[in-house]
């Protein structure tokens, strides 16, 4: 478990993929509130979380934490959506020096990613994006010929998610 969470007042890249995956599961009716996709948790996203969080049968607390996070992903998963969402802004990313749940996923999806191609070195799954999670991110761009900046921007975060996505269960 992680003590890294998503939670009303923060913002970017990571709430604004959380808004969209919420938007998914209001459009296949799981809940009923639909979220502008603008990278701030707001009082919409709050209460499209705690509707998400019954649904999945977890404490109602409006908080991304790790159990919330990965019951979206795996429902999308199930239902075998492969997201490949746009960002409400190009100024979202992660970067070397930045922490939370956002990185802690990455860096847990990388080390996914790496357990099927031998090519990736996994990483410490810490939430904090320093020289190990660069230099994977840089490996990975460069196996899946993308720009090679050691930066997640939204090409280099799609294409994380959908690697992740495709493999086997």
């Amino acid at each position: 478990m992680t003590d890294y969470v998503i939670e009303k007042g923060d913002i970017g890249i990571g709430v604004n993929k959380l808004q969209a995956y919420l938007n998914m599961m209001q459009e296949k009716g799981y809940i009923q509130t639909s979220n502008l996709q603008d990278g701030v948790f707001g009082n919409r996203t709050v209460a499209a979380v705690k509707e998400w969080q019954q649904y999945a049968n977890l404490p109602m607390s409006g908080i991304i934490d790790e159990k919330t996070w990965d019951s979206l992903i795996n429902k999308l998963r199930e239902m075998q959506i492969i997201t490949n969402i746009p960002l409400a802004s190009r100024s979202y990313f992660l970067s070397n020096g930045q922490q939370g749940l956002s990185v802690f996923k990455m860096q847990e999806y990388l080390n996914e990613i790496a357990a099927v191609n031998k090519c990736l070195r996994p990483i410490p799954i810490d939430g904090l994006y320093g020289p190990m999670t660069v230099t994977a991110v840089q490996q990975f761009q460069y196996l899946y010929d993308l720009k090679i900046d050691g930066i997640i921007g939204k090409v280099t975060w799609d294409s994380i998610i959908n690697e992740r996505n495709a493999l086997p269960f």
